[in-house]
């Protein structure tokens, strides 16, 4: 099978075991039209962390999709059931991979700083979220501009290949002073952008992106950690 072929395959066995196609685009963050265009367009640009998401949601071999070696299903993996169909609990997806969690001055200057320039003794690591590129790391919350939705503590997850769009939190870079901040990506009609504080009471809650800043990534996940 060719690499599409494998894809198809992928699908009609997930559909089989009762995952519909909108549950296997939410699952792999994409629209319902990608998924269709995966078995028809070039699938060769297809990113890795779509075929990732969709072997996880297919319950099938991560190798076998993307490089056609092995069996599509080993033997040991139940059939998919990622939403707990007809349960009261749902299955957490399968997560390969971990993400640096790393400081706000790394975060300012990400796109220069490698995975593998991080002293792995030093830097701590978490479990990567399912859908989530190789590039995704963590940050820890600082200050109260985004509370009450993220508190200072809270552990957010910044994917850099996801594209922003209105409404999404977001970490950008203000290039005139280098320095990361946490906003909410907002576009208002005619254009105009902004970086917005959630916190209502905070004293410079709309910043204007001008060209004065860029943006690092979308936060695609968070996570509190409970303290005894």
């Amino acid at each position: 099978m060719n690499k599409r072929e494998r894809i198809i395959a992928a699908i009609e066995h997930a559909v089989a075991n009762g995952v519909k196609k909108r549950e296997i685009a939410d699952f792999c963050r994409v629209s319902r039209t990608a998924v269709t265009q995966w078995s028809k367009g070039d699938v060769e640009e297809l990113k890795y962390s779509n075929l990732r998401s969709l072997a996880q949601v297919a319950g099938i071999s991560e190798k076998w999709l993307a490089e056609g070696k092995g069996h599509m299903v080993d033997g040991t993996r139940e059939p998919p059931n990622v939403y707990g169909i007809n349960q009261n609990v749902e299955p957490a997806p399968a997560m390969h991979g971990a993400v640096p969690v790393i400081s706000w001055v790394q975060a300012g200057a990400w796109s220069e700083v490698c995975v593998v320039d991080l002293d792995p003794e030093e830097t701590e690591w978490l479990p990567r979220p399912p859908g989530a590129s190789d590039d995704t790391f963590a940050l820890r919350v600082a200050g109260e501009s985004m509370a009450p939705r993220y508190n200072p503590g809270t552990l957010i997850y910044v994917d850099p290949a996801v594209q922003p769009e209105g409404g999404d939190d977001v970490v950008a870079v203000l290039t005139d002073t280098n320095e990361a901040t946490f906003k909410r990506f907002v576009q208002e009609p005619g254009g105009d952008k902004l970086l917005m504080a959630l916190n209502p009471d905070w004293p410079r809650r709309y910043l204007e992106i001008n060209g004065n800043c860029s943006i690092v990534g979308v936060v695609i996940a968070d996570m509190n950690l409970r303290r005894r």
